[in-house]
């Protein structure tokens, strides 16, 4: 694989960061959850880049329960 290729996991990844990153436009009260979706949402889209984040290493248990919700979210939305 060469460096500027992704993988189909990035892929999905970076598709879940663009969904959460819409879904903080549309929350009105709580500004607390929109920042941590657009956190969550910026270390996804470098998950397993070269010098990107690691599922395992770089998200704690709070940050994949959320990303996990959000991902039952978006392809129940389709």
């Amino acid at each position: 694989m060469n460096f500027f290729e992704i993988t189909e996991q990035q892929h999905k990844a970076t598709q879940l960061g663009e969904f959460m990153t819409e879904l903080t436009y549309k929350i009105k009260e709580d500004h607390e959850m929109a920042v941590r979706l657009m956190r969550l949402a910026e270390k996804l889209s470098d998950l397993d880049a070269l010098f990107g984040t690691r599922w395992d290493l770089d998200f704690d248990d709070d940050e994949k329960q959320l990303a996990m919700n959000c991902l039952k979210l978006m392809n129940n939305s389709k």
